[in-house]
């Protein structure tokens, strides 16, 4: 009777364990079609490492994470804790009314190899999502002047207002933290078999 329990304890574990390794771990089961990431797809990262304007050159390396795990249909296609890598693609200075802005370009996702007992590498093309054309930063400054103009109305004092003039203050830096998060935007799709 020992025995029987001892083979039906297995055999269960091992259904149960099937279960689970065909749901976490899909590069084991094959999908009947291909998987194709869509071109406009987000993913939430985590910044890696300090980057500025500063600091950075174009061409330097970059270190993203991701921080969810991404589930197409019933396939897990990037685990949490994937690395996202790239490099700085262009850098615009700070000038007098513009802060400095940097685009990113992304080109591949490591997924990690305690889970999967092996790692994966997927080459993308992807940027860092900015305020536009995928540049962070870039903000027009603050004016560096104003004048005082009056306004007259029936009957009353006069009212002063400040005006700012055509003249801006010199830009800052741009500056992205280590532990802030980011989009990532894939922008062309990515088929994994």
């Amino acid at each position: 009777m020992k025995y029987f329990l001892s083979i039906l304890l297995i055999f269960l574990g091992l259904q149960v364990g099937a279960v689970t390794f065909d749901r976490y771990y899909p590069d084991e089961t094959i999908p009947e079609k291909p998987i194709i990431i869509k071109a406009g797809t987000l993913l939430r990262v985590v910044n890696l490492r300090g980057i500025n304007t500063f600091a950075n050159d174009i061409g330097d390396e970059c270190e993203f994470i991701n921080v969810t795990d991404m589930f197409i249909d019933e396939f897990l296609v990037f685990p949490k804790n994937s690395h996202i890598y790239g490099v700085v693609e262009d850098i615009r200075e700070p000038v007098q009314g513009m802060d400095a802005a940097i685009k990113i370009k992304l080109n591949k996702i490591v997924t990690p190899d305690g889970e999967l007992s092996y790692s994966r590498t997927y080459y993308i093309d992807g940027h860092i999502a900015g305020d536009g054309n995928d540049y962070i930063g870039g903000k027009q400054t603050k004016p560096a002047y104003y004048k005082t103009v009056a306004h007259y109305n029936e009957g009353w004092d006069p009212i002063l207002q400040l005006q700012p003039l055509n003249i801006y203050g010199f830009g800052k830096h741009t500056h992205l933290k280590t532990g802030d998060e980011y989009f990532v935007i894939i922008q062309k799709d990515l088929k994994i078999n």
